[in-house]
């Protein structure tokens, strides 16, 4: 912008001097003899001068202007250059330091209708306790009189703006636990340490000292007398492992190893539990290593990139080979009853190979080998449904062929998680009986879906409903009712609406219609 303004100034002074020398350069037709003065220059000498004039003016110009063009230009060129600081003072967590709370984060109470939520203003934070039926929003704590209690119980000095409570988590409708991180050092004991770590310390190999963790405080808040106590004997909640799959009665575990199925007790995996407790990440890994419990396989016929196991991207292929024999998870859908079991295992040994080049935080970049389906080729990735059977020990393979090269997968019932709960993850069949899976299986090209159910006695399947489009058909999670009836979403008509099925797949009627859109069912209250 600035060398523009120099430039266009220039421009103006030389028309200037341009439009001069032509008033001054008139020929003899403009100026005749007659009428020139007698001691005027003659023409010849006023050109002469004239261009004289010109070119050191021109000369005078240039000279001039020369450093403000240099200075413009190293002014764009500054202005061209990264400027992550100032990108650094709009970032996420330095907005949210001024800004505060935007929206609220409802945190429902197991065993009642109420929720809490935190909120945040400059003035510090507030938590409040809603109970919807009754249209009441109140303050569980008095910041105050909380941060003197907090002051008394840590020896850290608290005040109601500043309140250190974290993980809040509510045990019953009136009750809650939390924890306060102290300003004092964490004692540990020569019992804490491993022995790996106490030869290191006895050989004097262990030169990078370790990160000194702080003291953790843990209360039990009573909401309707507003009384805290410090709970001395307080234990953390399960651990649970990313590989375990627990049934629904909690008396098995599955997961894969080697790429076959495995299972274990509630016992053994108990174990393995206490061993992880108050520990995260690689620590509680590494105590669950130490525990040696017993395993049933279930599955002999897995191998690599034939495999039980969940094949989930991201790990390099020097991760891979050393955790080859470790634990993996495994997409395990369980029926409730926890008699039978379902899974869609993948077939890509026939599948191309793609990479990715893992360069950032690595010394050297590392490789990264997987299998992925690309447009056009004949080999791609192959699903089948397995269902096992506890009672019988026996492993069935559902007849699920219908088009070439299909998407297959499990239909599984809609279950709500409260986010304070340390219950493990599940995936459970739509139907409340074992004989019944329902799951669905679509096209390559994507135009035709159907959703179908399965008998897992026999292994009959049962087309229950069917959407074809000369486009891609977009679908959403099937719904199951308590009377047995089903929701199905669909875009039958250009529009995406929702339809009620019979069990056996008639239609009843549809619930919604006209020129809009259901975007998706967010929950079921019958």
């Amino acid at each position: 912008m600035f060398l523009d303004h120099a430039l266009t100034s220039c421009a103006i002074i030389l028309v200037g001097l341009d439009r001069l020398r032509g008033a001054l350069l008139v020929g003899p037709d403009v100026v005749s003899d007659e009428s020139r003065p007698t001691n005027s220059f003659t023409i010849d000498h006023l050109n002469e001068d004239t261009m004289k004039l010109h070119t050191w003016m021109i000369g005078f110009l240039l000279l001039l202007t020369l450093p403000l063009v240099t200075f413009a230009s190293q002014e764009n060129q500054a202005a061209l250059t990264a400027n992550y600081q100032l990108a650094s003072r709009f970032a996420p967590y330095k907005l949210n330091r001024l800004i505060y709370s935007t929206t609220t984060n409802p945190h429902w109470i197991k065993g009642s209708d109420r929720f809490w939520y935190e909120w945040e203003t400059s003035e510090g934070k507030s938590f409040y306790l809603v109970d919807p039926a009754q249209g009441t929003k109140t303050l569980i704590f008095d910041n105050d009189r909380i941060a003197a209690e907090l002051t008394r119980l840590t020896k850290d000095p608290w005040d109601g703006k500043h309140l250190p409570i974290r993980s809040i988590k509510f045990i019953d409708e009136d009750t809650l636990q939390f924890e306060v991180e102290s300003s004092q050092d964490e004692e540990r004991t020569d019992i804490d340490q491993t022995e790996e770590e106490q030869q290191q310390e006895d050989d004097g190999d262990n030169d990078q000292e370790e990160a000194v963790k702080k003291q953790v405080f843990h209360f039990e808040y009573d909401v309707v007398t507003r009384t805290v106590r410090q709970l001395a004997d307080w234990e953390g909640p399960d651990n649970h492992p990313a590989w375990a799959s627990v049934s629904p009665d909690g008396q098995v575990v599955v997961f894969a190893r080697n790429h076959n199925l495995h299972m274990m007790t509630s016992e053994a995996y108990q174990q393995i539990l206490d061993a992880r407790r108050g520990k995260d990440g690689d620590e509680a890994d590494e105590a669950e290593e130490n525990i040696e419990v017993e395993e049933v396989q279930l599955s002999t016929d897995g191998e690599e990139h034939y495999s039980y196991a969940d094949t989930a991207r991201g790990d390099t292929d020097l991760e891979k080979e050393e955790n080859r024999e470790k634990r993996k998870h495994a997409n395990i859908s369980w029926a409730h009853d926890s008699q039978r079991f379902a899974i869609v295992r993948r077939d890509q040994r026939q599948t191309g190979d793609l990479w990715v080049i893992h360069s950032v935080g690595n010394k050297r970049p590392e490789l990264e080998t997987y299998k992925y389906d690309m447009a056009g080729e004949d080999a791609i990735t192959q699903r089948e449904l397995r269902i096992y059977d506890f009672e019988t020990q026996e492993m069935l393979t559902v007849d699920t062929e219908k088009f070439k090269d299909q998407q297959l997968g499990i239909w599984n019932a809609r279950i709500f998680e409260y986010p304070d709960s340390d219950e493990p993850d599940q995936d459970l069949w739509l139907s409340n009986s074992s004989t019944e899976l329902h799951f669905w299986r679509q096209s390559r090209d994507r135009h035709r879906v159907e959703v179908c159910v399965v008998d897992t006695t026999t292994g009959a399947v049962r087309v229950l409903l069917e959407e074809e489009l000369n486009t891609y058909v977009e679908t959403q999670p099937l719904e199951r009712l308590e009377s047995g009836d089903l929701l199905w979403w669909s875009e039958r008509d250009g529009w995406a609406h929702l339809y009620r099925y019979n069990s056996d797949g008639t239609l009843q009627h549809r619930l919604t219609e006209g020129p809009w859109a259901v975007r998706r069912v967010v929950g079921l209250d019958e």
